[in-house]
């Protein structure tokens, strides 16, 4: 690791849905990367959609191991409701956002830990599949945060609120709250995780459509990404959807449709 910090615990907030077949990987993993970091864990806070195997366990199993008290939330909810309701519940100033299905390096926790300064809202970290540069990566990821293993300022995110109908893009969203706020979000190419991606947020009309409903998203950047798909010998199709949805969506927000705050505008 680098740098000393100044962040002597965090909490860990883990949104989860029936996950107990990546779980256990993804929190052996996390604790490898604490022990690294000069942090302590003072809880690991599931937000839980109802699972119905053996997700709960798994983690009061690991939290028993590592010592961190682990407290469980279990409601049928979306990610940015379950985002949400993490998010009012932390205690310590940083916390964590871990989806279940990411393992993080050993140094991950400290790269991250080491980003954080006064001016510092947000850190995310890199997927290692990533292979360009880490100025072409900054600049491609800079289009859309992400919050796969975010670590988070609590002042700059307390106060957020997601609109009703936004199931997907909420990372993006989240990340300009923190910005609008004053605050500065880090992409760290140093911190690196592998994300065993359970596909559980397809590429789509719905995703086009919220994010020109809300400034999310741009129509440059979606609709290039129909071609490049076929160059590349992905199904452009789901691109198309989504360039479409784009449309929609930009002609509700022109109409007044939109029922939550552009956090561009705010």
């Amino acid at each position: 690791m680098g740098e000393t910090h100044d962040v002597d615990a965090i909490e860990v907030a883990l949104p989860t849905a029936d996950s107990a077949s990546t779980l256990d990987g993804t929190l052996a993993r996390l604790r490898e990367s604490v022990a690294a970091a000069d942090v302590a864990v003072a809880r690991l806070l599931l937000v839980d959609d109802e699972s119905d195997d053996d997700t709960r366990a798994i983690a009061r199993r690991h939290g028993d191991e590592a010592g961190w008290p682990v407290e469980v939330r279990s409601l049928p909810c979306s990610l940015p409701r379950a985002r949400e309701l993490a998010i009012d519940a932390v205690g310590t100033d940083w916390f964590l956002f871990l989806d279940d299905d990411v393992r993080v390096s050993e140094s991950y926790v400290g790269d991250l830990l080491d980003a954080t300064a006064p001016s510092v809202g947000g850190v995310q970290g890199r997927k290692a599949t990533r292979t360009e540069s880490p100025s072409d990566w900054v600049r491609r990821r800079s289009r859309r945060a992400g919050t796969h293993a975010t670590l988070l300022r609590r002042a700059a995110v307390r106060d957020v609120s997601f609109p009703p109908d936004l199931h997907v893009l909420e990372d993006e969203y989240l990340r300009r709250h923190v910005e609008t706020r004053g605050y500065l979000w880090v992409f760290n190419h140093r911190a690196r995780f592998e994300h065993a991606n359970q596909g559980r947020h397809p590429i789509g009309w719905q995703e086009g459509y919220l994010g020109a409903k809300y400034g999310l998203s741009r129509f440059h950047d979606v609709a290039l990404n129909v071609p490049f798909a076929a160059a590349t010998g992905r199904n452009p199709l789901p691109y198309a959807k989504r360039a479409a949805g784009w449309v929609a969506g930009r002609v509700a927000r022109s109409a007044g449709g939109e029922t939550g705050v552009d956090p561009a505008n705010a």
